[in-house]
């Protein structure tokens, strides 16, 4: 939350390496406020209140700072691409200003203050929240990418990658005990959070192409086909990802960590370990 605080944009400052940083860290912030909630209570939910307040006002910025990049990877006419750039800035422009207009003052003041309340949040106790929590997380994206490959809605899959953000930056903080395991299963569920994230890209640009009236009817189709097209392998690749990385019972996932926190790995030559 400080790093957040550190890299939110001010008025001026509005480069797309700041906004996602910024996204970045906040994401973080959210995903660990979430796992600590069911023990610390209130505090937890207070911080994630700041969180979430930041996030929103950075959200449609750093959407259209990624669709410049989405539009060159599609094969559409010349003269579709350029109407869609000219309108994609005329919309960053906007953002910015409204963006500038906020009030930085009460966000400048609520991420440091929330920052700081966390190092009095009371940790003392058993661990057994914490993975009861994960396994929640765990046990939440796994429902909703059943519901999201049995629906076929780009929202759902959406949500999907909300909750494996969560689950990733969650089991990042367990990672030191089995560092060989944890990490590998972080950078598969990093994978499937770039194939869900290119999808949803693909689907934001879609409906930015539909609400310009600048475009014809017959170039609006047409963009949505490509649309369409350039969504499917990346769903066949993330129901893949996602069935290797959520083939367990949610039980039986948190009963795995316990097992790793309980008997950690020792690195070669550290005492009495291997």
């Amino acid at each position: 939350m400080a790093a957040a605080a550190d890299n939110y944009p001010r008025p001026g400052e509005y480069g797309a390496n700041r906004i996602h940083e910024a996204r970045r860290a906040l994401k973080r912030a959210a995903s660990l406020a979430r796992l600590f909630a069911p023990m610390v209570g209130s505090p937890a939910y207070a911080a994630l209140d700041a969180v979430d307040a930041a996030r929103r006002e950075v959200g449609r910025a750093r959407d259209l700072d990624v669709l410049p990049e989405v539009l060159a990877s599609l094969k559409c006419a010349p003269e579709t691409r350029d109407i869609l750039l000219r309108a994609i800035e005329v919309e960053r422009g906007h953002v910015r200003g409204e963006h500038a207009d906020v009030d930085f003052a009460r966000i400048e003041v609520d991420l440091p203050a929330a920052a700081a309340a966390v190092a009095d949040w009371d940790l003392r106790g058993d661990i057994e929240p914490l993975l009861q929590s994960l396994r929640l997380t765990y046990r939440a994206a796994k429902r909703r990418g059943r519901l999201a490959w049995a629906s076929g809605d780009a929202d759902d899959l959406h949500d999907l990658r909300r909750r494996v953000v969560d689950l990733a930056h969650q089991c990042a903080l367990f990672e030191t005990a089995w560092p060989s395991i944890l990490s590998a299963f972080g950078g598969e569920l990093h994978k499937l959070r770039q194939s869900l994230g290119a999808h949803n890209d693909l689907t934001v640009l879609g409906e930015f192409a539909l609400s310009r009236r600048e475009l014809s009817a017959e170039a609006s189709e047409a963009l949505a086909a490509l649309v369409l097209h350039g969504r499917k392998p990346l769903e066949r690749r993330a129901a893949a990802q996602f069935g290797r990385l959520f083939a367990e019972r949610p039980g039986a996932f948190a009963k795995r960590i316990a097992a790793y926190l309980a008997h950690p790995q020792h690195k070669a030559g550290t005492s009495g370990g291997e």
